[in-house]
């Protein structure tokens, strides 16, 4: 039997699994002439060229043995894929689950990845191998490449200082706990800018010299200390380093993110465009030290020397799972020939509330927000008007600077 060998930053996501279980959610409508016999060969095909998606992770020496050579345990029909996937153990199971409901107006897919085995940007790359699939293109000798040579040069030429406080902030954003502990329900919740407002902050992004995903920080930090005692927005920004690859794009469908960690002072019911400017001056000062190297260098340069254990306490000083948590995965760009892509979002796992991660994304040049609860009723409100006060913020913004 074939076994294939993972990668150190497959680690990265193997701590605080008892916290948050990691996985990548994707999930669209199909509408049009979507003819599902043809989806399930493009996913047939996508494990020839990916073949850990119908692997199991083998923690103990960190490699992906196969599980199955057909759709068995991993494409579902008429299921509820958020009470579903509550089942899924990616040390038993293969590392993708795909769901397809049949609606009124066009049959929703769910996709769920392991977040050991790719990131956000890797998952990205999957879809578009699938549609090129399910659209007919060949796959012959596409090659899915996982290796970090190109990381362990980078941090030669880039040395970074590893501070353990730098992952660990003094002053932490936090979500209120609350007494009720019942009706704890695996929830989605999505909220999308309309593209004329998602142009506009474009333009208003380009006016005031900022970046889109400083203006997204800026707004959930801001919405989120609403909720904390704290001065200061201290959050995590993953980033991909497939940035930093010299030569052609490759298919890499593999872990390949580090962290910026910021860390700034801004009032709670300060002016939006100021705190904008300093989440920007703090992660333009972060990309010029390559301050994202920090997060990967120690556990890099001891994977051959250390054993798993020491390896995970190193992803947990360096890239620990925080409570409150942003994640940008950009924009996406894929289509199926003849049919009709609506309602797209991309989540991260699962988080126990008062846990919480908004995922941004943009597809056909609309902005969306949502995110993936285990938490009641109340709690769903919380999170939702979080992602409201994101959406007036930047609706004011852009109204304001475009």
């Amino acid at each position: 039997m074939t076994v294939y060998q993972g990668e150190p930053l497959n680690i990265l996501h193997t701590i605080g699994m008892q916290e948050l279980y990691p996985i990548i959610r994707i999930n669209f409508t199909v509408r049009g002439k979507f003819d599902q016999e043809r989806f399930e060969q493009a996913l047939l095909k996508c494990g020839q060229v990916v073949p850990e998606l119908f692997c199991k992770y083998v923690l103990q020496d960190n490699s992906f043995v196969p599980v199955t050579s057909d759709l068995t345990g991993v494409l579902f029909k008429g299921s509820d894929p958020d009470k579903d996937s509550a089942d899924w153990d990616l040390f038993n199971d293969p590392q993708l689950r795909v769901y397809l409901n049949q609606g009124h107006d066009g049959v929703a897919v769910t996709i769920f990845l392991s977040h050991i085995l790719t990131d956000g940007a890797g998952a990205k790359q999957l879809l578009a191998l699938l549609a090129k699939a399910y659209n007919g293109d060949a796959l012959a000798g596409v090659k899915n490449h996982q290796d970090i040579d190109w990381l362990r040069q980078l941090l030669k030429e880039h040395p970074v200082t590893v501070s353990q406080h730098t992952d660990h902030p003094a002053k932490p954003l936090s979500m209120p706990e609350l007494a009720d502990h019942t009706n704890q329900l695996r929830r989605t919740q999505f909220l999308s800018l309309s593209q004329e407002t998602t142009a506009a902050l474009v333009k208003a992004s380009h006016n005031q010299g900022v970046t889109l995903n400083d203006l997204f920080m800026a707004a959930f930090g801001q919405a989120v200390q609403r909720y904390s005692a704290t001065d200061q927005i201290s959050l995590a920004c993953p980033t991909d380093m497939r940035q930093f690859i010299p030569g052609p794009r490759q298919l890499r469908v593999a872990n390949h993110t580090s962290r910026y960690n910021i860390a700034v002072p801004a009032e709670p019911s300060g002016p939006f465009a100021e705190t904008v400017q300093a989440v920007h001056q703090a992660m333009a000062a972060n990309k010029q030290d390559f301050q994202c190297l920090a997060s990967v260098k120690t556990l890099v340069d001891n994977y051959d020397r250390y054993s798993l254990e020491k390896l995970q306490q190193i992803c947990e000083d360096n890239y620990h799972v925080r409570s409150i948590s942003y994640t940008n995965f950009g924009v996406v760009s894929f289509q199926f020939a003849g049919c009709t892509i609506t309602d797209f979002n991309m989540l991260g796992s699962y988080r126990r509330a008062p846990m919480f991660q908004v995922a941004v994304s943009t597809y056909a040049g609309q902005l969306n927000f949502a995110y993936a609860m285990i938490g009641n009723d109340e709690e769903a409100r919380v999170g939702n008007t979080v992602m409201e006060m994101m959406r007036d913020l930047l609706t004011n913004y852009a109204l304001k600077f475009s």
